[in-house]
């Protein structure tokens, strides 16, 4: 019977150490939850329920900033009895507003450095884990003949309780947003038409090439002169629209016949 007696009390026993580990080790706090290294040792209990100590130097959180504690390991327990530690923080949270606040700052910091943008906003913001969120912001630029837009990845991270954000490679994309419109093009037409034919021309037809170019036909009479018949005439033309936003004509063919009228 004292056998029996004794085998339950040293089950019991061996049921109470295996549980006291495995309920602190499931209270989710690494060196990230405390601002300075003094903080971080006085929660380095016997065993290191929390991972604190990956060396097993008996040092709580080396890399953590000091202040640092006087007695290295003095959680882990020392001679005599050690005061209870206050309540360990809660693990820290990267809020979402702080994020988009400091990849703000990365974004307009990008437009100040690129002279072809002007421009930034915040498209959206991804939650990544507890102190990870990773933000994308565009910055657009425009001028008379172009438009520039950048798109940038920025992750923003918290480390020892210190959120900071860093941006990647940007991706920049400038288009042309020049444009001939037609009135421009049948101007120039009509005025290199009139210096050919030395009066005013008409526009025969108008047809348009791409966004900075189009072809035309200036078409003017030419007076009886002597032996020589009335004339029709054209010339057929091109006109373009240069980078530096100038009208360019380009005479591809000119001509006179007699008039069967």
């Amino acid at each position: 019977m004292k056998v029996f007696i004794s085998l339950l009390l040293l089950g019991a026993a061996l049921l109470a150490l295996d549980a006291a580990p495995a309920s602190a080790a499931a209270r989710d706090y690494d060196c990230a939850d405390f601002a300075n290294q003094a903080e971080a040792e006085e929660y380095l209990l016997p065993g290191d329920p929390y991972n604190l100590d990956a060396d097993n130097d008996g040092i709580a959180c080396e890399d953590l900033p000091c202040p640092c504690s006087s007695t290295p390991g003095q959680g882990a327990g020392g001679g005599g009895e050690q005061p209870a530690p206050p309540p360990p923080p809660p693990p820290y949270h990267l809020k979402m507003s702080t994020a988009r606040h400091l990849a703000l700052g990365i974004a307009r910091k990008f437009a100040r450095r690129n002279p072809r943008v002007s421009t930034v906003g915040l498209d959206d913001c991804d939650r990544q884990g507890e102190r990870r969120v990773t933000c994308f912001a565009s910055a657009v630029g425009k001028t008379r003949a172009s438009r520039t837009t950048c798109h940038l990845r920025i992750r923003v991270r918290a480390i020892n309780r210190h959120p900071r954000a860093s941006a990647g490679h940007a991706r920049c994309q400038t288009r042309s947003t020049a444009l001939l419109t037609a009135q421009q093009a049948a101007s120039a037409i009509r005025g290199r038409g009139s210096e050919l034919a030395g009066k005013r021309v008409g526009l025969g037809f108008l047809e348009r090439l791409s966004r900075t170019q189009f072809l035309g036909m200036a078409e003017w009479t030419r007076p009886p002169t002597g032996s020589s018949p009335k004339e029709e005439c054209f010339a057929l033309l091109e006109v373009e629209l240069t980078q530096l936003s100038e009208v360019r004509t380009l005479l591809i063919e000119t001509e006179c016949e007699p008039s069967v009228a």
